[in-house]
């Protein structure tokens, strides 16, 4: 190579290098410009004193490596599961593993879950592959959405369950609020009477088996009776135990 060539390729390779720092430094300005507005936008909630957050369903599709770390985990302790719950705060307060404790119970409940967040995390199941898998989900949902986007959402969420394997799925119920937790942001007795109602079909149609803690629990107004609740959402230990006996069958 002559010495004119020698100069104008060690131009070029000089000219090369300052346009990919100048288009790697602007990259990494709108990535962090970006960010910024995204964490503005989209702020992760704070929980509450309960553990509870405002509206996780906003967050979890940005938190996917939070939900792959879990399963990791899972997957490294090697955890060969009986039986799965997965739900929202109910489930996350229950105690089943007292109940059953001759079984390997996994306990996947969320607090504030709702059937679109619950979608996100199905693939949890593949790692754990429970025998038994029991599903309850909706009550936050039905604050949020209407009666027909939810249970759009529920069909959407079933069809993803059981196309991971063949175990057996049972569809619970969501329970009735008490009369003091209804207001603007809940739904109302029928709304809820109505919701159980669609899931006990698509259960049906979809070879899941529906247990209907509903009609244990409510009362005469559609309402939960004082004695299976701790604050007119959440359930009370009398609650769990109607559960777990109605479940007992089903495991055995």
């Amino acid at each position: 190579m002559n010495k004119n060539k020698q100069i104008k390729f060690g131009f070029i390779l000089i000219l090369c290098i300052v346009l990919g720092f100048f288009i790697g430094s602007m990259t990494a300005t709108i990535r962090k410009d970006n960010n910024q507005i995204e964490s503005e936008t989209t702020p992760v909630p704070e929980p509450d004193e309960s553990g509870e957050s405002e509206s996780p369903a906003n967050v979890l599709p940005y938190q996917v490596h939070y939900i792959t770390g879990w399963d990791r985990c899972l997957d490294q302790l090697r955890v060969d599961c009986d039986v799965a719950f997965l739900g929202d705060s109910i489930t996350y307060k229950s105690n089943f593993f007292q109940e059953f404790p001759d079984l390997t119970i996994c306990n996947l409940g969320v607090c504030s879950d709702n059937i679109k967040a619950i979608d996100y995390r199905v693939a949890t199941l593949w790692t754990i592959m429970p025998e038994h898998v029991f599903l309850m989900i909706g009550i936050n949902s039905l604050r949020n959405d209407t009666l027909d986007e939810c249970i759009e959402d529920y069909k959407v969420l079933i069809d993803d369950i059981v196309g991971l394997w063949d175990f057996q799925l049972y569809i619970m119920s969501i329970t009735p609020l008490s009369k003091n937790e209804s207001g603007i942001d809940n739904p109302a007795p029928d709304i809820i009477a109505s919701f159980n109602e669609a899931i006990a079909e698509i259960a049906e149609n979809k070879g899941a088996i529906y247990v209907d803690l509903y009609s244990q629990v409510v009362d005469d107004s559609g309402y939960i009776k004082d004695v299976y609740t701790k604050d007119g959402l959440h359930l009370s230990d009398a609650a769990y135990e109607v559960w777990a006996n109605m479940i007992r069958p089903y495991i055995y």
